[in-house]
């Protein structure tokens, strides 16, 4: 008889949770920053772009001063920038592209501010692995002729084509695909609908994973966001 008691009760606390459960998605911009650390020296690579994401609230706890609950998600994120110049009468163009999948868990606190109009901050980890890492050149040797050069920021390789005679040698700097990022972000629920939002997460473990350039050289990505979401 206990057991089944037991039972009820933790189908009804699930019950519960699944109430006050919302499902959302969204979209924004995000600015990702890699700081590279020497020394007393420290360098950055910022890269634009954006994200989609899905969001999965659950409410644990509601009383008149707020609610309390749980937020996961899963999240796409895609950053890059490039640039064109001329270098010795050859027009180059060179760029970056990011692809990463998110795994955010957030801690979320959300109260009342006036009807239709909730404010929320919440706070938490979030795990990345990257999916793509690259960089790229492409120079214009001739009117009918374009080198390309292209490395391969995870795997350590690069790929020359159309260039003859040319090669070039692996570089050393070579990026881990797990991090974790410990983040907060400030945002609003209106009509208990539509949300937007403005976060920071920082980047906790050294993306450098060749062990010559770990000891002495640290990159951390730090990402900036801003977004608009649908609640269902």
């Amino acid at each position: 008889m206990k057991k089944i008691y037991f039972i009820l009760a933790a189908a009804a606390m699930f019950l519960a949770v699944e109430a006050n459960a919302q499902l959302g998605v969204g979209v924004g911009y995000n600015h990702i920053n890699t700081v590279q650390k020497m020394a007393d020296e420290s360098d950055d690579e910022s890269l634009d772009g954006f994200y989609i994401e899905a969001t999965y609230d659950l409410n644990f706890l509601d009383a008149n001063w707020g609610s309390l609950g749980l937020q996961p998600a899963l999240r796409y994120t895609f950053g890059g920038d490039s640039e064109s110049e001329e270098i010795l009468g050859v027009n180059t163009r060179v760029s970056i592209a990011e692809h990463y999948l998110d795994i955010p868990v957030r801690i979320k606190f959300a109260m009342d501010v006036m009807p239709n109009l909730r404010a929320f901050v919440y706070a938490g980890p979030t795990l990345d692995f990257g999916l793509s890492s690259k960089y790229q050149c492409r120079a214009r040797l001739s009117d009918d002729q374009v080198g390309k050069y292209t490395y391969n920021y995870y795997s350590g390789k690069n790929k020359v084509s159309t260039i003859p005679g040319f090669e070039a040698s692996n570089p050393s700097s070579v990026y881990r695909r797990f991090d974790v990022d410990m983040g907060f972000a400030i945002g609003a629920e209106i009509y208990d609908i539509a949300t937007v939002k403005l976060g920071l997460d920082w980047g906790l473990i050294n993306k450098n994973k060749n062990r010559n350039i770990a000891d002495y050289l640290i990159t951390n990505r730090n990402t900036f966001y801003l977004g608009l979401g649908v609640r269902f």
